[in-house]
């Protein structure tokens, strides 16, 4: 009831605001400087906001002098702070406005002052859907080149008339193109220049020592580490916990290796499963913060995941990944990179993936 209460005042609101203000195009974009830029990305999904890093890597090739914000929902918030292509990230939380289906204007004031004036570029990338809030927030700042998404795939956006610089995004003719890719295209008024789309995480000094200490007791002597992650928010996207106790012997039994298990809230009864036919073959890390899993997974030799967040953030720190994918098009969501290697089920049936052929690819990927 709160949500459809929310979409209704936001479409009233836009056909509101759609007649009192026009957003003029900047003049002459291409020698636009920015001295403040800010990039509006408040999904949630962690695997969507680790495919805006090559975006972030293009503005600060393009403008090496400016200072790049980004705004983040609580979910994607603590990943990218000290990421190396920013000088600050900006906390939305929607709970912090709204409480029980009301706005609260002292805390919409607060964030609105915070943002207002500060910057002279401001971008809201979007490949799968659009975000009234993100947009208004766009044109709340006031700044002076506003750029998003005018409409996504043929279907217009109705808050498009928050931006000066409004960019059409049809992918129809080419439907695999990579959600990094995705996220660049947003800046082709900017005629921005990357060569590298990677995931990246920045670790600081005191979490890469802390994973290092971790890591090694893990290890417990043993010439590798291998991690797994068989938990997914989708359950279409989970590899049955009875496979990963499959494959996981099978490296054990190959290999001189220590294995852990990383686990959040909802992967109670796939941990159960795994602990149970593995009977202390690998250590469960539940519930961990995402920085200390991040700072554990880059000391691994091989990281076997469902297409869930932890794939992404297996890629955003360099360790040698295996991504199982079911539904999802690996084409647009497998993290780009040399040491990432990804299969997808027959039929988009991630459950059909043979525990031989994982093994397969994570022999091949460390023989590397």
């Amino acid at each position: 009831m709160a949500r459809s209460l929310e979409r209704l005042f936001k479409r009233g609101l836009a056909t509101f605001l759609r007649l009192l203000f026009h957003s003029s195009p900047p003049r002459d974009l291409p020698r636009f400087s920015p001295e403040s830029i800010l990039v509006i990305r408040q999904h949630n999904q962690l695997g969507d906001m680790l495919c805006v890093v090559p975006l972030l890597r293009g503005l600060r090739a393009k403008y090496p002098s400016a200072r790049i914000t980004l705004m983040a929902s609580p979910v994607n918030y603590e990943i990218m702070l000290n990421n190396r292509w920013l000088d600050e990230v900006i906390l939305y939380d929607k709970r912090e406005l709204l409480k029980n289906g009301r706005i609260r204007f002292k805390s919409l004031l607060k964030l609105i002052k915070g943002i207002r004036g500060r910057f002279d570029l401001v971008l809201v990338p979007g490949t799968v859907s659009t975000s009234f809030t993100s947009d208004l927030l766009a044109f709340l700042t006031g700044a002076h080149v506003r750029i998003g998404v005018a409409g996504l795939n043929g279907e217009p956006n109705k808050s498009a008339f928050f931006f000066n610089v409004p960019v059409n995004l049809d992918w129809r003719g080419d439907p695999h193109r990579h959600q990094s890719v995705r996220n660049l295209d947003i800046g082709a008024p900017l005629s921005l220049e990357v060569s590298d789309l990677s995931h990246e995480i920045t670790l600081t000094g005191t979490e890469l020592a802390q994973g290092k200490i971790e890591a090694t007791r893990l290890r417990a002597g043993k010439r590798y580490l291998f991690g797994f992650h068989p938990g997914a928010g989708k359950p279409p996207n989970q590899w049955p916990a009875e496979s990963f106790a499959d494959l996981i012997k099978r490296l054990l039994s190959n290999y001189s290796a220590a294995a852990f298990i990383t686990s959040g809230p909802m992967d109670d009864e796939v941990d159960r499963i795994l602990l149970k036919s593995l009977n202390g073959l690998v250590e469960l890390l539940k519930n961990r913060g995402i920085r200390e899993v991040a700072s554990i997974i880059k000391e691994v030799n091989l990281f076997v995941t469902n297409d869930t967040g932890l794939l992404h953030v297996a890629a955003g720190v360099g360790a040698p990944t295996v991504g199982l994918f079911g539904p999802t098009d690996p084409h647009q969501w497998a993290p780009i990179g040399d040491r990432i290697r990804y299969i997808q089920g027959e039929g988009s049936n991630v459950a059909v993936i043979s525990p031989a052929r994982v093994f397969e690819l994570a022999a091949d990927l460390l023989k590397e």
